[in-house]
């Protein structure tokens, strides 16, 4: 009986559940997903429901996702320099694909692919070379998607210029298609995932001990405890990587995708994933560019009167989102500047139920 309780607390203190509300009527920030459930997992993240993050974009060399990317227009989409640095000489070869959040997915209807038919990167940023991920962005550009209700393609809200939509310590969500390991030879994940990071403090060690070399336009975020993951041994590279599977934090192949933060009802690209010291290590964190400083170069290329910022619009709520996580990535209440707003936390009580009935059943 005492092993039963130790358990069931143990997952009451661990997993818990946050509802987002968003407006679906918003020009951008709010997918067409009515309510999104999934499932706990032990460790880390999870698999994204399908249509919830209609922006996200999978960068494509040759039909082969290399980095994600956000939408921010029907024919624009954000992503980091980093990615496009080695592949911007073949043009021919790059792609986006948007509409399913399966990699493998031929068959979706809402599937989209476009040729990419310009990439601009940051003039002032230096090369993953330099070792120096500093305004780590790029903006390509593609002939125009279907933007229809039933195409399932909506887009994320910008920040306003030179104003975080976070403060240290408040929780972001990444999304991608990264490896769920640390290995050269990882593969990507087939299955959209999602994961909830804190943005720590640009004075804290670990901040530190990361590749930021400009606060000013970059920011870092990751899990304290890490991936939950154990060290283990590559034969094949010869080096020590943590397996991490499904872990809580962003890898390669996540590059250029979103960090998003919910303001004012709608999801808004705090940042860019950019770089960091492994995947999930603990004690690590992840790089990411800092959006909300590079407002500028976006809309010295795309239209300002067609990407929405989130200072346009006004708030209203009307359907819900579910995440599931760790307890420990969020402290309950989230402040963006003068505004403060709850996030709901629930246990998930379908899971706490199915293990209480297994320790009833099959040990007690």
């Amino acid at each position: 009986m005492l092993l039963l309780i130790g358990f069931l607390a143990f997952v009451i203190t661990s997993i818990s559940a946050t509802t987002y509300s968003c407006d679906s009527k918003a020009p951008c920030g709010c997918s067409t997903t009515t309510t999104s459930s999934v499932t706990a997992k032990i460790v880390g993240g999870e698999n994204a429901t399908a249509y919830t993050w209609n922006w996200m974009v999978s960068l494509q060399y040759s039909n082969s996702h290399i980095c994600g990317a956000s939408l921010i227009t029907s024919e624009y989409a954000v992503t980091a320099a980093h990615c496009l640095e080695n592949y911007i000489k073949y043009l021919d070869n790059l792609s986006i694909r948007v509409g399913s959040n399966i990699i493998k997915d031929t068959t979706t209807a809402t599937i989209q692919r476009r040729k990419i038919i310009k990439a601009t990167i940051h003039p002032d940023y230096k090369g993953a070379d330099s070792n120096d991920y500093s305004n780590d962005i790029g903006i390509i550009q593609f002939a125009p998607l279907n933007t229809s209700t039933s195409s399932k393609i909506n887009f994320i809200c910008l920040p306003s210029e030179g104003q975080d939509p976070f403060q240290d310590n408040t929780s972001l969500v990444a999304i991608g298609w990264g490896v769920t390991y640390e290995s050269q030879y990882a593969p990507i994940s087939n299955y959209l995932l999602q994961v909830t990071v804190q943005v720590y403090s640009s004075s804290s060690d670990a901040c530190q001990a990361s590749p930021m070399t400009n606060s000013t336009v970059q920011f870092c975020a990751g899990v304290a405890e890490g991936g939950k993951g154990m060290q283990s041994y590559s034969s094949k590279d010869n080096n020590c990587y943590f397996v991490c599977i499904h872990c809580l934090d962003t890898c390669q192949g996540d590059s250029g995708g979103p960090l998003m933060a919910f303001v004012n009802n709608r999801w808004v690209l705090a940042g860019i994933t950019s770089a960091g010291n492994g995947c999930a290590r603990v004690g690590q964190v992840g790089l990411y560019t800092r959006v909300s400083q590079l407002i500028r170069f976006i809309n010295s290329l795309v239209n300002p009167t067609v990407a929405s910022t989130i200072s346009d619009l006004t708030t209203t709520t009307s359907f819900n989102m579910i995440l599931i996580h760790n307890s420990t990535d969020l402290n309950g209440t989230i402040i963006e500047k003068n505004t403060a707003y709850t996030l709901e936390k629930s246990v998930s009580i379908s899971l706490i139920s199915s293990i209480l009935l297994f320790f009833i059943t099959c040990i007690l």
